[in-house]
């Protein structure tokens, strides 16, 4: 699998989050590309959850004592993966964004 990103600071923690949904959630690659996120970093020490995380859940967040808000996804993540088992790829783009996976013999 090659994961990429573009949306400074917040590649890592996007295509770290697409990798872990697809090893350790078991979700295909688009899936696991158009999964909600969440991403924090150390200044502005705030966790922002993707716009479609529940508000309910962003309350609960605050109330464990996050800062905790809403926001909309500025990493545009790309992946392709290679199942062994059939020899084929399959390829994500970003569902958020403008893009599509396209293969080629």
């Amino acid at each position: 699998m090659a994961v990429g990103a573009a949306g400074g600071p917040k590649i890592i923690t996007a295509t770290l989050q697409t990798i872990l949904n697809v090893i350790d959630f078991d979700m295909d690659v688009s899936d696991a590309v158009a999964a909600p996120r969440i991403h924090h970093q150390w200044s502005p020490d705030y966790l922002y959850v993707s716009t479609e995380i529940a508000p309910d859940v962003v309350h609960l967040l605050r109330q464990m004592g996050h800062s905790a808000v809403h926001y909309t996804p500025g990493s545009v993540v790309q992946a392709v993966m290679f199942d062994p088992e059939t020899g084929l790829y399959f390829g994500a783009a970003d569902p958020r964004f403008i893009g599509t996976a396209r293969g080629v013999r």
